[in-house]
């Protein structure tokens, strides 16, 4: 895998804000902006995409003309809620939009004992009418250094996926997430992993990125690590591995507070910017 000479990374939708000036707003879902040398990524599009509209403009993030490539990270909606957003959308209109091919499933949550459809508010249909559809299950290097991961094998460590079903046939049942897809850059320092949710376990993706990028060095671990209901015992042990592998340690999202009692902890709310 190629290496990116230069890379900055801005969180534009998460839970939390992190700055006072200017006045960013955040909801309950995921999107960052990526600039990987020359070459402009939006990982995400947030649940409503009022943040990423809101937030990218006060940034100075021209989503027209920055924006090369759209990843969506797995089909649920507050990762992709913000592609039903008319204004997101027009802006975004044309652009290559690459993604898991089950991202088009029917996706439910077991939210207060009421299955709730939770899924891409756009049909397959529309989005190639709309966007530059890549659908694949395989790891791609789309642009120089940059790979989106593909589907995320299992390494013995423990997906995160409970309260989580889509539609098979005439059945609700149990959902896999095997589209849950995350995101190596791949630098000077090691490999930066991005994630939006990590329904596919933050141990098994730091695994996969190793076999695929063939580059052992971890630099920064960012995103939904999907750690918010799991117990202190079992996100201790996962803070234990990856303070033993990544030298810096942004969770955001769906990750909970346990993970951020790190000596290696980062702020990646809305606004932080990381940059290599």
């Amino acid at each position: 895998m190629e290496k990116v000479s230069k890379v900055k990374i801005v969180v534009l939708s998460d839970n939390f804000t992190s700055t006072i000036i200017p006045p960013l707003i955040g909801e309950w879902g995921f999107s960052a902006f990526i600039k990987a040398d020359d070459v402009g990524i939006l990982y995400d599009v947030g649940n409503s995409g009022l943040p990423v509209l809101h937030n990218a403009e006060l940034l100075g993030i021209d989503l027209k003309k920055d924006v090369d490539y759209i990843i969506l990270s797995h089909g649920h909606s507050d990762h992709t809620g913000g592609l039903g957003n008319e204004k997101l959308r027009e802006k975004l209109r044309g652009k290559v939009v690459i993604a898991h091919p089950s991202i088009f499933e029917k996706k439910f949550l077991n939210w207060r004992s009421r299955l709730e459809y939770i899924g891409l508010p756009l049909s397959r249909d529309e989005m190639e009418r709309e966007f530059k559809l890549v659908l694949t299950r395989e790891p791609l290097e789309f642009t120089k250094g940059v790979m989106f991961a593909g589907e995320v094998k299992n390494y013995g460590f423990p997906r995160y996926t409970s309260g989580l079903f889509k539609a098979e046939g005439e059945q609700i049942v149990p959902d896999n997430l095997l589209d849950d897809v995350p995101l190596y850059i791949n630098t000077d320092k090691g490999l930066i992993i991005i994630t939006g949710c990590g329904h596919s376990g933050i141990l098994n993706i730091i695994r996969h990125a190793r076999e695929v990028t063939k580059e052992e060095r971890i630099y920064a671990v960012l995103g939904g690590f999907h750690l918010l209901s799991s117990p202190k015992e079992h996100v201790d042990e996962v803070l234990k591995d990856l303070e033993s592998t990544a030298e810096k340690i942004g969770p955001a999202h769906c990750s909970g507070f346990q993970v951020r009692m790190s000596s290696k902890y980062i702020d990646m709310g809305v606004g932080k910017t990381l940059e290599v």
